[in-house]
This record gives C-alpha cells, sequence and structure tokens, in this order.
C-alpha cells in the first residue's frame, strides 16, 4: 500500500500553515516480500480534530548515556525503561531504604541535557510486597501503605518544591504511570488493579498537586481493522487475539468508570498509524459517554511491526503458534514476510535499509497523527534495536519492532552505559519533522477524497516556509 504523508506550507493570514505529512511512503512491499498493495482496512479517515497547542514528543526506552545525543531530536520529552527500576530493584526487602540512585542518575542525565518532560512507569512488582511477582504485582493487604510511601517518596523526590528533592533536580517530574500496560504486563484482575490505582494515586496527589497520572496504558491493536461503530466495538474487541488484550474490554471500561483516580488516559501504539484516530476517537466516545473529558497520553509507541505477537519466521503452523498479522500487512502476506524476516535475521543490508525507512516513515506519521487528534504526549520509538528479539530463536516474535532503533549502539558491560556508533533514518525524520512542527499554534485534520492519503494542516506563527523549500528539507521532490 502506498501511503502518502503530505507536508506542505501555506501562508495563511500571516501564518504559515505546514501541511503534516512528511513523505510519500512505500509502505507495503519490502524488498524481499512484505506487505500487499491493497488499501488497508482502517483507511477511513475520522473526523477532524484539532489540537490547541504543541504536543509533548518524548523518545523511549532512555538509557545511560544516551542524553546528550537524542536531545539534539529537538524534542522535550524521555521515557526510562520501567523494568530497570522497579519497586523490587529500588526496595528490596521491607526494612530497606528506597534506593534512588539509579533512578537519580536518569532524572539527572536527561534534565542537565535539556529534556523537561520526563515518564516514569511505576513497576510494583516486589518478591516480598506483590500477591505474586508474576501473576499479580499488586502489593498484598499488609503492604499498601509500603507501596503508597514508595510512591510518595518518588513524587515528592522529583516534584521541584524545594523539600527532599533530589539534588539538582531542574524541572518537576509530572507524567507518572500506574503499571505500565494493562496487557500481561499487568495480569492481575481487573479490582486489585483499581485498588492499587487508587492508592498510587492518592499517595502522588499527596506529594504533588501538579502530578499527572496515568492509568496502566490500554492495548487495543487490532480493534478496529474493521472501523467498527461504536454499537460494533464490543464484537470487535472481542475479536482482538488475547495475546494483544489480556484483559477484555469489559476490563478497560471499569478502569474509565473510575476518572477520580487517574489524570489522564494513556493507550500504546503498536500498530499502525492509523490505530492512533480510531482509539482517541473510541476514547473520546468512552468518556462522553460517562460524562468526563481528559487528556490522552501515547505511552509507547513501536514502528508498526507488519506481524508481532509469535513468530514471524514462518507462514506453515497452526495461527495461534504464529505471529498476528498487523496492518497494513494482511493474511495473504504471511509467507512473503516470513521470508523477509528471515532475511532481516541474516542481517541482508537490502532489507535492514528498507526497515529502517519505512520506521522512519511511520514514526513521522504517528507524531503528525497523534496531534492532529489532540493528543497531550507520544513517546516514540526506540531509542536503540531489541537485540534478544533480533536472534534467530525469536523468530522474530515482535516483527520489524527488534530493528526499530533510531540509532546504533554499544553497550559496555561493566558500566552499563550506551554509547551511539551511528544515527539512522528515523532520528533525521523525528529531528526535521520537530524543527518544523516545534511551538506550532495548532494542527488540524483536513478532508480528503483520498482514504489512502491524511493531510494534517500545521499553523505556526512569525515563519514563512515556501512550499518546494519545505519539500526539499523533508526529503521529498
Amino acid at each position: 500500500m502506498k501511503r502518502a504523508v503530505l507536508f506542505g506550507a501555506l501562508l495563511v493570514v500571516g501564518l504559515v500553515a505546514l501541511a503534516a505529512v512528511v513523505t510519500s511512503l512505500q509502505k507495503s512491499v519490502p524488498p524481499h516480500g512484505g506487505a500487499s498493495s491493497s488499501p488497508s482496512s482502517q483507511s477511513t479517515s475520522p473526523a477532524a480534530a484539532a489540537h490547541a497547542g504543541p504536543i509533548v514528543v518524548g523518545v523511549e526506552y532512555a538509557q545511560q548515556g544516551l542524553a546528550a545525543s537524542f536531545v539534539k531530536l529537538g524534542i522535550s520529552g524521555a521515557k526510562y525503561l520501567p523494568a530497570s527500576f522497579t519497586w523490587d530493584k529500588m526496595q528490596p526487602s521491607s526494612d530497606s531504604a528506597v534506593d534512588f540512585a539509579p533512578m537519580d542518575a536518569f532524572v539527572k542525565e536527561y534534565q542537565d541535557a535539556g529534556f523537561t518532560q520526563l515518564v516514569i512507569g511505576l513497576k510494583s512488582q516486589s518478591h516480598w510486597a506483590s500477591v505474586d511477582f508474576a501473576a499479580n504485582p499488586t502489593p498484598k493487604p499488609e503492604y499498601q501503605s509500603a507501596y503508597q510511601k514508595w510512591v510518595s517518596s518518588i513524587v515528592e523526590r522529583y516534584d521541584g518544591d524545594g523539600a527532599d528533592d533530589m539534588p539538582g533536580l531542574r524541572f518537576p517530574v509530572r507524567y507518572y504511570e500506574v503499571g505500565v500496560e494493562f496487557s500481561t504486563y499487568e495480569p492481575e484482575p481487573v479490582g486489585d488493579y483499581l485498588n492499587m490505582l487508587s492508592l498510587a494515586y492518592g499517595a502522588a496527589h499527596g506529594a504533588f498537586g501538579g502530578v499527572m497520572v496515568l492509568n496502566s496504558a490500554f492495548l487495543v491493536t487490532t480493534a478496529f481493522d474493521t472501523n467498527p461503530t461504536p454499537s460494533q466495538y464490543g464484537t470487535s474487541f472481542a475479536a482482538v487475539d488475547t495475546r494483544i488484550m489480556h484483559h477484555s474490554l469489559a476490563d478497560i471500561l471499569q478502569v474509565l468508570d473510575r476518572p477520580d483516580i487517574f489524570d489522564a488516559v494513556d493507550f500504546h501504539a503498536l500498530g499502525d498509524a492509523q490505530e492512533i484516530s480510531s482509539t482517541v476517537n473510541w476514547l473520546k466516545y468512552e468518556m462522553s459517554q460517562r460524562g468526563y473529558t481528559k487528556p490522552i497520553v501515547i505511552g509507547d509507541t513501536a514502528p508498526s511491526p507488519l506481524a508481532s505477537w509469535g513468530p514471524a519466521t514462518v507462514c506453515n503452523r497452526s495461527p495461534t503458534r504464529m505471529a498476528i498479522m498487523i496492518p497494513p500487512a494482511t493474511e495473504a502476506d504471511r509467507c512473503r514476510l516470513a521470508a523477509f524476516f528471515g532475511q532481516l535475521i541474516g542481517g541482508n543490508q537490502t532489507d535492514l535499509a528498507w526497515t529502517y525507512s519505512f520506521v522512519a516513515s511511520d514514526m513521522v506519521e504517528k507524531v503528525v497523527t497523534a496531534a492532529g487528534m489532540n493528543v497531550t504526549l507520544i513517546d516514540v520509538s526506540f531509542m536503540e534495536d531489541i537485540p534478544l528479539l533480533q536472534s534467530p530463536l525469536a523468530e522474530a516474535g515482535a516483527g520489524l519492532a527488534a530493528w526499530g532503533g533510531m540509532a546504533g549502539t554499544r553497550t559496555n558491560v561493566f558500566t552499563q552505559v550506551h554509547t551511539v556508533q551511528s544515527l539512522r533514518p528515523s532520528f533525521y525524520a523525528i529531528q526535521q519533522l520537530m524543527a518544523h512542527i516545534d511551538n506550532y499554534t495548532s494542527v488540524s485534520r483536513m478532508p480528503t477524497s483520498d482514504t489512502a492519503v491524511d493531510v494534517c494542516k500545521v499553523v505556526k506563527a512569525g515563519k514563512t516556509v515556501p512550499f518546494d523549500e519545505f519539500m526539499k528539507s523533508m526529503g521529498g521532490a
């Protein structure tokens, strides 16, 4: 499928309107086989929605040593790898003091580099305090007060009020996820999760009035493949493979029923960019049904994997033992993609080059789409590849996401400091995008008769960019 995301520049009453589309993309056919050329089933554009201020763009997953390179993206946000700072790692026993040193190092490095909006994920997993470390990481009743103290101590340390703050703190940390994804990463019964969310919300707001508490992010990839209407949501969500949606729509709605214990709605966008539009429209619908409105955050992204949540290098097993096809890929592409991923694992340079280009286009489209849908914050991915998922044994189980790094890096095994060795197209694509849309005054989606094309108008004050100059700067003709 050829998706044209167009960027243009128009002079509108002294303002520059930069149409939010970045490049013509050959999204459909990798060099050795990939998604078909037929339009995605998600091609219907949703109603236009205006954004009344710049979206916060962040990058994940922040690792030690990468801040100085990635601040050059021109973005303000960063999100560290939550698994690095679980409750268990910060406080290994009930008698232990909370060890802030690793989290301090993250906050200090990234704030000193110039990142002003950090996102912290609060993973409650604890061998001593959780109901079950793997199956139910919520705190046991006798350790709920200890959990609240842990949450409160973190929020207090980074709130910037001058009391008990981290030495050298430059900006308050506002965004906290309670549990990082409402999936197998947060597998407990929804009632247990809601109790933990309530505990965390009270503790966080008790420490810092300006905190933004986020729910464990919803993951609903493929739920909107058939463009369901509200009356069809139940059916479409029920059809999502349980490898994606460990929690049901009913569980998600129970969380949305409790707007008193979160400040913004968080979801993860791990599929095609158009998933963002559909998910935001659905969340706005559910909130309107409940009589409230809250900001929407995309706490994690990933490049559209084409095939994921199972082995992608095979096409002759039962469906439950193979990857799930993710738009723009379809079932008809499975064997072509299996060959393609085999080439990627083998290090084929042509396939790697195509992948890096695809990832760049996909990330830019996700940012522009999110801005056009009035999303408050989006974390783009990834700073680095995921080497373990590139091995033959992994069978490309995360699809293209494993090769989604914006940089080639090296890690010192002794210090765990990461060093950038090379920068890839997705780094430069986001950098160029931010140079053009930074400090915009509004983004609005524009109607188009071509469902394979999304056009957004980005309005900035005080700057005029000729159309041909703008397109050349973005790599266009």
